[in-house]
């Protein structure tokens, strides 16, 4: 038996108004996908890819972009019999393809029977493809057309958001700062307000930062509440695993003065939605509060461990810098911005304008 290839490629073709096409599978109901499929022995992914843009929809390969972005995720058990028996997992490979504007693709009726185009936001909506609908959010990279939530962390209040708000906003991105009563309401609380803010708000996409507790906040709103126009999240210094320095305060008799952030700071939070692209910055300067209450392990910032901000996939980087001065560091606001526009996190170093 002639096994599959567990390699292969996918296509978001779209348009320069940010309309992206879609294509409905024949043999599946309601499954909508960009163009994609399987490498063939000996073909290289954009050899694959120029193959299945042809096959699949007629359209001229030759503005095809490589995004150089790699997905390996698990194969859905009602196609593992295509693959040899001890293969689980499939490796993708990003591309995408602009065409102006909306154009008739020529389908091949065996494999899709029909096609839309829909704005970015929809597009991703309906994708049925964890990795598609990601694929989908990373177009709208412009910063004039996203808006970016900046979620404070435990104590410091909005106020502290404002110099990476500027930066931000130097870098060409709208900028929304969410304020929260961080030892009176849960993270769930805020999620629920968030949620109802983010839909007033402007912009093709909006990307999320969070800080320390205020990356509690996104976790519970990207994953119960499902913003349509959701794009990407940075999550600086957040103790998603739960911080060592709240068990310090609890074992001193002094957890009650985090209020409603000492579950979710003793006990850890949420599943980040694996849908949503996340990128990580540690500090690794260990001067700060947290010290003073006891041992932290490891590389620390002065108040979260560097093994406490594990959790969910994507980029980690570490910074010189406190857990506040993940705040006020030009270089942590300049890797922010390039995330968020790119979907690339540079290091420290890499970071120097």
């Amino acid at each position: 038996m002639n096994f599959k290839r567990p390699e292969s490629v996918l296509i978001v073709v779209h348009t320069a108004d940010g309309e992206v096409l879609l294509l409905r599978r024949a043999d599946r109901e309601d499954f909508w996908q960009s163009v994609t499929g399987s490498l063939e022995p000996g073909e290289t992914p954009i050899e694959a890819a120029r193959r299945e843009l042809a096959e699949e929809t007629g359209l001229d390969a030759s503005g095809i972009v490589d995004c150089h972005r790699r997905r390996h995720f698990p194969i859905a058990p009602e196609w593992r019999h295509r693959y040899a028996p001890d293969v689980t997992h499939n490796l993708e490979h990003e591309f995408r393809l602009g065409v102006g504007v909306r154009c008739q693709p020529r389908l091949d009726r065996a494999e899709h029977d029909d096609h839309v185009w829909l704005d970015i936001p929809d597009a991703a909506e309906r994708a049925n493809s964890w990795t598609n609908r990601v694929a989908i959010r990373s177009l709208d990279s412009d910063p004039a057309r996203t808006t970016v939530v900046l979620v404070h962390g435990l104590w410091i209040g909005p106020h502290s958001m404002r110099l990476l708000a500027r930066r931000l906003r130097v870098a060409g991105f709208g900028v929304a700062i969410f304020g929260w009563h961080t030892t009176k309401e849960s993270p769930g609380a805020a999620a629920g307000r968030l949620a109802r803010q983010v839909d007033a708000l402007e912009g093709h996409v909006i990307h999320f930062v969070g800080h320390s507790l205020g990356g509690f906040v996104l976790t519970r709103l990207l994953g119960a509440h499902r913003p349509a126009r959701a794009g990407r999240a940075v999550l600086l210094g957040s103790p998603l695993q739960g911080a060592t320095a709240a068990d310090h305060l609890g074992d001193r008799g002094l957890g009650r003065t985090l209020g409603a952030a000492e579950e979710p700071l003793t006990e850890g939070a949420d599943k980040w939605p694996r849908d949503i692209p996340v990128a990580r910055i540690a500090g690794v300067r260990a001067c700060g509060p947290g010290r003073l209450l006891g041992r932290l392990p490891g590389p620390n910032d002065g108040t979260v461990a560097l093994d406490e901000i594990r959790g969910p996939g994507g980029p980690v980087r570490l910074a010189r810098t406190t857990h506040v001065g993940l705040l006020l560091s030009r270089r942590v606001a300049r890797m922010t911005a390039i995330y968020l526009r790119d979907g690339i996190l540079p290091s420290h170093r890499q970071s120097t304008p």
